[in-house]
Order: structure tokens, then sequence, then C-alpha cells
């Protein structure tokens, strides 16, 4: 209680006195075309190339604020929270008077503050939400299968383990969680496959402007834990050999509207590093200052800034992945920001059964958007924490990054397919997709049917490889405009028959009769598979 009326106080005599949070919105990029001659003076390339992938166009967003502007503001005493290149200006904390002075800026468009209710009053702190987001509950049998243990049933819950069969668990797929701190990660046997591995490729904390992120709140971890957490026999997240990048975004000591300019400065720098899919176990309703409190109409994908943000990281080709919220059994009930953009998957919970999880967060969006799109496992999900402990939790910051480990997969397998399509084969195969609930949205997905509708668009779309003849009694001719690194047969069940090398021609004659895969692996990293008829 003491923390919590200590924080109330640094709330009251800090922000409190005359400062409200604003966005100072600039009127022009002036150096934007030295930029665009320039690209990768405002990206790496690995976010260029995935940029071209998909076909996506370089725009004003992409290009840094001005940096002149930037300095005289910090010439009024004014100090930015975060700078944003996507909105094109910066959050602070600012007097009237300050406002004033920005206002007649030669090249301030706008000063737009970020209140919502101006006459509303702190009444009493508010509660942590990662209090209901983590609630640890025993372990009652400690069955174990020999693969994944302590995660079996939120793997194959989603048919996750056929992907896995095939080879796909998440490498050369980076993802970044955004969230409140990562400790342990960087000590914990948990997280020693990654370490060593060399899979943790960006770390920074935007709250203090440093490396720091193995302190602070223990969220992060768990979050992380879900995807990329390994001991082996006893634990397997949904995407163990993803790259991760770790950004703290969250403030455990309060409950701000900061934090949105946090995440959005993230998910601006996963974009610069062409990051493949952010998870986001976070979501934002009320505040410590009720002034900044949304109400349920706010939740239309385009009134809050995180939202905004979330839809901008979607439009750049990131898989984003946000929790549904852990408000449906509360008075709010409702989805939370940024939950509500139109373009991430959003994500609620069910039980092991597959039953709704009575915390997660109903839709659909203000807008009547059918929200969450999918679900997966939020009761009872295996966690590691800080120490190295196997727990089992609950909340919808668990159901998911245990999807953004699946979609890490999904796009390892599909890698040429835009996020906005593999989206959309998720909602198709899941359980309720001809009666969606606004609380399940479609329901629980199912990878293996993914996977069979992605293939069928690899068959008529221009590829790399040919195969004939097929089918065949015997042998295959591999006709390949790329070199060809590797290739293995598998049957249906993904277990692989046998593994060739750079070879041009094959011989299935000793196989029995039926449908086979051929996983061929290219020089270039891309990854095709064929479907081949054994006669």
């Amino acid at each position: 209680m003491r923390a919590i009326f200590f924080t109330l106080l640094l709330f009251i005599f800090g922000f409190g006195l005359g400062q409200d949070l604003v966005f100072v919105q600039f009127k022009d990029k002036p150096s934007a075309q030295q930029y665009f001659d320039n690209p990768q003076l405002m990206l790496t390339q690995k976010a260029l190339d995935r940029r071209a992938k998909y076909g996506i166009e370089l725009n004003l967003q992409d290009v840094p604020v001005e940096t002149n502007y930037i300095t005289q503001i910090e010439n009024l005493s004014i100090e930015p929270v975060q700078i944003s290149k996507w909105f094109n200006g910066i959050f602070a904390w600012c007097t009237d008077a300050q406002v004033a002075q920005l206002e007649n800026l030669s090249f301030v468009l706008d000063v737009k503050s970020l209140v919502q209710n101006e006459n509303a009053t702190i009444q009493q702190s508010k509660t942590d939400k990662f209090v209901e987001d983590f609630e640890s509950v025993s372990d009652t049998d400690g069955t174990m299968d020999y693969t994944y243990g302590y995660t079996h049933n939120q793997v194959t819950q989603l048919n996750l383990d056929y992907l896995h069969n095939l080879g796909f668990t998440g490498e050369g797929i980076s993802i970044a969680i955004l969230d409140n701190g990562f400790p342990g990660v960087n000590t914990a046997a948990g997280f020693q496959y990654m370490r060593d591995n060399g899979q943790i490729k960006d770390v920074y904390n935007f709250l203090h402007q440093d490396e720091n992120v193995y302190a602070h709140g223990t969220h992060g971890t768990v979050v992380l834990s879900t995807i990329g957490g390994y001991i082996a026999n006893q634990f397997v997240g949904t995407a163990i050999d993803a790259d991760f990048y770790l950004y703290v975004t969250e403030n455990p000591a309060h409950e701000l509207p900061d934090e949105e300019a946090n995440w959005i400065a993230a998910a601006e720098l996963a974009d610069y590093h062409g990051v493949d899919v952010i998870n986001t176990s976070l979501g934002y309703n009320d505040f410590d200052d009720p002034r900044y409190d949304y109400s349920y109409s706010d939740m239309n994908g385009e009134t809050t800034y995180i939202s905004r943000g979330a839809q901008i990281a979607a439009e750049k080709g990131i898989m984003v992945v946000v929790s549904a919220g852990n408000s449906g059994n509360g008075d709010w009930h409702y989805i939370t920001a940024p939950a509500d953009a139109k373009d991430v998957l959003t994500i609620g919970a069910v039980d092991e059964n597959g039953n709704p999880a009575w915390f997660s967060s109903f839709g659909p969006s203000a807008d009547g958007r059918i929200k969450p799109d999918v679900d997966a496992k939020g009761v009872s999900a295996a966690v590691i924490r800080p120490n190295g402990d196997i727990e089992y939790s609950n909340g919808t910051s668990f159901s998911s990054p245990i999807m953004a480990g699946a979609m890490a997969c999904l796009i390892q397998a599909f890698p040429n397919l835009a996020p906005d399509y593999l989206r959309e084969k998720v909602r198709q195969s899941a359980s309720l997709y001809d009666f969606p609930t606004d609380q399940m949205g479609y329901g629980i997905p199912n990878f293996e049917n993914v996977h069979e509708a992605c293939l069928g668009v690899l068959d008529f779309d221009k590829t790399y490889v040919r195969i004939v003849p097929n089918p065949t009694p015997g042998f295959l001719n591999i006709l390949s405009d790329m070199p060809i690194e590797k290739m293995e047969l598998m049957n249906v069940t993904g277990q692989i028959v046998q593994t060739f090398g750079a070879t041009k021609s094959i011989d299935i004659s000793v196989f029995p009769k039926g449908l086979y895969l051929l996983k061929v692996q290219l020089e270039n990293g891309q990854v095709e598979i064929k479907k081949v008829i054994k006669k």
C-alpha cells in the first residue's frame, strides 16, 4: 500500500503541476528527398527487403523527423518524451505557457492534448493491470509429453506441432516484444537456448533511454517465454528458433499515456530493423489520471495514438499481434487499445478445452468489426519465471505471444505471402469462422489447415521450383531458377523420409504410393514446398 501511495504522490506533485501530455505535430520534413535518395539512412536493408517483398512503397512516414525542429523545442526547456517519425512530431509534458510557445513556432502545425475528459478528478490509485494479467496457479499433475512437456496443450491446441514437424520453428523470423521488462532472460536456464544461439538481436529501454532491459517488471519475461523459452523435454515455446528484439515501453510505476508514446517509438525501431512480428501484451483504456481515460466509443481503431501506430506498423508489412485484454468479467468488458486497430491480429484467451476464458475481453470494435480475431490458450498457460521456474498463469497476455510465435512459424513457411493474406487464412481456419462470437471472434485456428490453404496458393503462383513428372512412379526431375541448397522428402505427417543435396533428380521408387511433400531450401534462403504424388 505504501508503494502505491508513493506512486500516487509522485503523480500528483509531478505530472499534476499544470502539465499535460501533448503531441506536437510538425508541418513538413524538409530533408525528405535526401532520405528518399539514400533509403538506408532511414531503414536497414532488412527492412527495405521486407518492403520490397510485399510491394510496400516508402513514404513520408519513413523519413526521420527534422533534427533542427527538435533542437529548437529543446531550447525552450521542453524535453520530448518520444519522437515519432510516423506522426511527424514529438510527445511531451507541457504547461499551458509552453503550449503557447510551441504554437508560435513556424514549423509547428498543431499541438494536440491527449486529455480526453478535462473535468475528471483523481479518486484513487488504479490497480496495475499486470496483477490480473499474471495469475499463477498450481501445477496439479505435472505430467509431461516428451517433446513439449508443459507447453504441449498450448502448442497442439493450434495444431502448430504440424508446422514444427515440417521444420518451421521461426528460424530467420524476427519478433519484437514490447513490454515492461525482461529480468532473468539474461540468466535463467529457460532462455539459455536463445542466448547460446545469438537470437537476442536488439534491446532498448524506452523509459530510461538505455539498453538495460533485464530489470523492471517481470511481465515481459513470462510473455517472451511462451515464444522462445526452451527446456529440453519440459518446455518448448511456439517459435524457439526466432530472433528477438526486446523493448521496454511499459512503466511499472504508473499508468499514463506516455506509455503509448514509448510503444510507438519502439514499433518504429522494430520497423527500422526489419522485424517481421510485433507482440504486445498490453492494452489501454484507463489511467492513473482519469482525464486521459478512453470510452468504448474510442475503440474504433482511429482515436488512440497507440492503435493508429499499430495500424501503421501493420501497413509497413509487420505482423502485429495484440492481446484482447482481461476485462471480460469486469466493468469495462471490452477490448482495449491497440486491440481495436484494423489490421492487427487480436487474440482472445481460451482454456485447454477451447472454452472462452472468463476474463477474456469482448468485442466487437466500437465501429462493429469482429474482434478478437482468433484465440489461443490463456488459462493455465505454461510460462517460465525470471528465476527459471515453470508455472501456469492466466491472461490474454499469454494467448497473444503463443499466437505471435505461431505466426512467425507460418511466415517462415511462406515468406513471400503478404501478412494480410496470412491473417485471413488463419481466420478462415478457425473453429468459429462461420459463426463468430463477441468473445472468441473466429475461434481457435488450425495451422495444419492454414498450411494446406497456403500451399494451394503456391501451386498456382510463380515460384522458382518445378518438379516433373508429377505424379511419378520413380524419378522426379527438379527444375529450379535458383540454386538449390538441400531438399527433404516428407510424408503427410511431417516426418522426413529422406534428405537430398543439391541434385537435379531424385528417385522415390522405393517409397509406398501416396502423397508426399518435397521441401526445397534455395540458396537465397527461400523455402518452397511441393506436393508430390507417388504412383
